[in-house]
C-alpha cells in the first residue's frame, strides 16, 4: 500500500503539473488522463482523490503554501515543486497521513522530478506550513 501511495502521489503531482498547463478542471479530463496510466486502480484511486480534494481546497492549499515561501512569488514556483507542495499540503490538512510521511513524500517527489536545490526549498516550506498548522490547531505533532 506505501508503494501505491507514493506512485499516487507522483501520479497526482504530474496531474497538477498538466492542470497548471490547460488549466482544466474537468471530471472528463481527470478520467482520461487516469485512464492512459498504467498503474494499480488503488494508484489512480489515490491520485484521483488528491487531485479532486486539491481542486476542492485549493484557494486554502495555494495560500499556506505562499505564505510559507515568504521570498518567492508563488507563481515563479517550479511546477514540480508547487504541484509536489500542494499534495502534501492536501495530506497534511486531510489528517489520514501522518504529516512528516506527507512531508517525507513530497521531498523524495521533488528529488526525483525537480532540481538540484528542490528537495531543499520543499522541505524549507513544508515545514514552515506545518509549523502555521501547529500553531493553528495548538498540536506539536
Amino acid at each position: 500500500m506505501f508503494k501505491d501511495r507514493h506512485c499516487a502521489r507522483v501520479l497526482a503531482m504530474q496531474m497538477l503539473c498538466q492542470w497548471d498547463v490547460q488549466k482544466d478542471e474537468s471530471r472528463a479530463e481527470l478520467e482520461t488522463s487516469l485512464s492512459e496510466q498504467q498503474t494499480s486502480l488503488n494508484e489512480r484511486n489515490y491520485a484521483r482523490a488528491l487531485v479532486t480534494g486539491y481542486w476542492e481546497a485549493k484557494d486554502e492549499v495555494d495560500r499556506r503554501i505562499a505564505d510559507s515561501a515568504t521570498k518567492w512569488d508563488f507563481s515563479r514556483i517550479s511546477p514540480v515543486e508547487r504541484n509536489a507542495m500542494r499534495v502534501a499540503v492536501l495530506e497534511m490538512l486531510g489528517g489520514d497521513v501522518p504529516v512528516k510521511v506527507a512531508i517525507d513524500e513530497a521531498i523524495d517527489v521533488a528529488r526525483a522530478y525537480g532540481g538540484k536545490d528542490s528537495p531543499r526549498f520543499v522541505n524549507g516550506v513544508l515545514d514552515g506550513v506545518l509549523r502555521k498548522i501547529q500553531e493553528e490547531t495548538g498540536t506539536n505533532d
